[in-house]
């Protein structure tokens, strides 16, 4: 190598002019290849953080598939918090440990089940009873003679099943015809007692019936298919397609109760927006492949709580203006005041500017669902540490609920409890934004949380705001859990009657009524209300409980003639 380097040098020219040339253009390849080595470098450090993305992506998928869906720390990663606020952690488990050892004043020291164990509840008063009596073989008590006597029965109960009781109702309708010619308006012809007043007219399906095949497939998420063969099973041949014509001809009758239910949507002071996607089959002007959306609108005064979907063909802000204000003017009523909680999703955000919107709230649940999804990625600890914080506002909110706190109770606890926490929160985000990969989970979870900051922070200040926007999101559920069954609705009017019973019977459950009680008993009262005042006493917030039958009693008071066959 000495020996090669040696004929190198005296190949060199002596000319000075010639020396700086070569000398220049090895400094240029120098930069050429400093360059390229940067670039390459960088190229790696870039695939480097792109597959850390790419493998905290694959275990959040991993988790979404396979893990709980619930938004809880998961246990046993104590481990992954750092070591002051681990420290923290380990403090304040010991308090909590040595108040629970310690039984409160006055109660004896007995030693309290396991929480787990499963208790006994005893079975409901409003069934039938069958008693059967077990006694001793007439061996047995004539072996006993007259040493022993009859004191009574040890009483136990166990629940059994019938299978569902279908029966038919069987209208004689009265006919009259005139003994003779002489008789006044005997032209007329034969004189018959009017149809029982019924929602479908001349429809085979009874109110019952129709109330049942709702709440299969509204509540219960039993596609219309599935209640074919369920039906089969029973020997009735009832196709699909008449159920599906049955749900749809609902449409005309319902739409009085409807407008009443939908009226007391703005009379609240706060008002939840949640939406999500549906297929919707054959729409005018669209492919079958393109996403249509359900929109839920939960609010309602106080006592009167409304839940309204809405079927729309898009997801644009436009959506909610026209089903809450339709053609009004922005500030044309100034009766209406109401404070917006939602999602991140901007078109609330547009929402929001109306004039009836006097603020807008944002959503923990889904700050705290980022950073739990964050909880896969390479900064586990810094995320499970958020969800540690964020879950004692929750430990708060659950402590006021408890207590049943007015309004003005809930902004001084908020305001004494909350507000030093949402402060650590913050100074927690503003001091990892600036370490934390921007496209990391835990950098998309800190960025969502930083977007919506002013939002997070209005429950503190109206007592009626929640934490959350899980009012809107635990009424859409069952939307949800019924679209994994059904998949899709076969045409938009079939859309709008979904949109349609899911209102009616997401109302009745936020008015604490039996959504089949309710469906029945307003498909048998519907046909008779004919002033404004009896559509109004079938309103699910003018009804209560104890007005509905009970489910074992549906029949014998849905037709008092079955009653002896029971």
């Amino acid at each position: 190598m000495i020996r090669a380097m040696e004929v190198a040098i005296q190949m060199l020219p002596n000319e000075p002019v010639q020396l700086h040339g070569i000398i220049h253009q090895l400094r240029a390849q120098l930069d050429a290849l400093t360059q390229t080595l940067t670039e390459q470098q960088e190229r790696i450090e870039g695939d480097a953080k792109r597959i850390d993305q790419l493998l905290e992506y694959i275990e959040l998928l991993r988790r979404k598939r396979f893990g709980p869906s619930t938004d809880k720390v998961p246990d046993g990663q104590l481990n992954l918090f750092d070591e002051t606020e681990l420290e923290a952690l380990i403090g304040q488990l010991e308090a909590e440990a040595d108040a629970k050892t310690k039984p409160p004043k006055g109660e004896n020291t007995k030693t309290n089940p396991p929480k787990g164990q499963p208790k006994r509840k005893p079975l409901p008063a409003h069934l039938t009873r069958v008693e059967r009596i077990l006694d001793l073989s007439e061996q047995e008590k004539a072996a006993l003679g007259e040493n022993w006597h009859f004191i009574g029965y040890d009483v136990s109960e166990q629940l059994a099943d019938l299978p569902r009781q279908l029966y038919v109702i069987e209208y004689k309708r009265a006919k009259y015809a005139p003994v003779d010619d002489s008789v006044e308006d005997e032209e007329a012809g034969i004189k018959i007692a009017p149809r029982a007043p019924q929602i479908i007219p001349k429809a085979i399906a009874h109110a019952s019936l129709l109330a049942s095949i709702v709440t299969g497939k509204f509540v219960d998420a039993l596609p219309l298919y599935r209640q074919e063969k369920i039906f089969a099973r029973e020997g009735i041949d009832i196709p699909r397609q008449s159920m599906a014509g049955w749900l749809m001809q609902l449409q005309a009758p319902l739409a009085p109760i409807a407008e009443a239910i939908k009226a007391q949507l703005l009379l609240g002071a706060t008002l939840n927006i949640d939406e999500t996607r549906l297929q919707v089959l054959n729409e005018p002007g669209r492919d079958n492949t393109q996403e249509s959306f359900i929109w839920v609108f939960c609010g309602g005064p106080p006592g009167r709580a409304v839940r309204w979907f809405e079927y729309a063909t898009s997801r644009a802000a436009s959506v909610p203006h026209a089903v809450l204000f339709g053609e009004h003017a922005p500030g044309s009523d100034p009766s209406i005041e109401l404070i917006l909680q939602s999602d991140g999703y901007s078109a609330y955000h547009v929402l929001a500017k109306v004039e009836e919107i006097i603020d807008h709230a944002g959503c923990w649940a889904h700050v705290r669902r980022k950073f739990v999804e964050a909880g896969a990625g390479r900064e586990a600890s810094l995320a499970q540490a958020m969800v540690a914080m964020i879950g004692e506002l929750y430990a708060i909110e659950k402590r006021l609920r408890l207590e049943r706190a007015d309004a003005d109770t809930r902004v001084r606890e908020r305001q004494a409890f909350s507000l030093p926490i949402i402060e650590q929160i913050k100074a927690w985000l503003d001091r990892h934004v600036l370490r934390v990969a921007p496209k990391s989970l835990l950098g998309k979870a800190i960025g969502y949380a930083l977007n919506q900051w002013p939002t997070l922070l209005v429950f503190l200040d109206h007592g009626e705001v929640e934490i959350d926007n899980n009012q809107a999101e635990n009424a859409i559920r069952p939307f949800v859990v019924g679209r994994k069954n059904w998949l899709f609705a076969g045409c938009p009017e079939g859309a709008q009657t979904s949109a349609l019973l899911y209102s009616l019977i997401e109302t009745a459950k936020a008015n604490k009524l039996e959504p089949r009680a309710y469906l029945n008993h307003l498909f048998e009262q519907l046909p008779l209300a004919k002033t404004p005042q009896a559509i109004e006493a079938l309103l699910p917030f003018n009804l209560r409980p104890e007005d509905l039958p009970a489910p074992a009693r549906l029949a014998s008071i849905t037709d008092p003639a079955v009653s002896g066959k029971r």
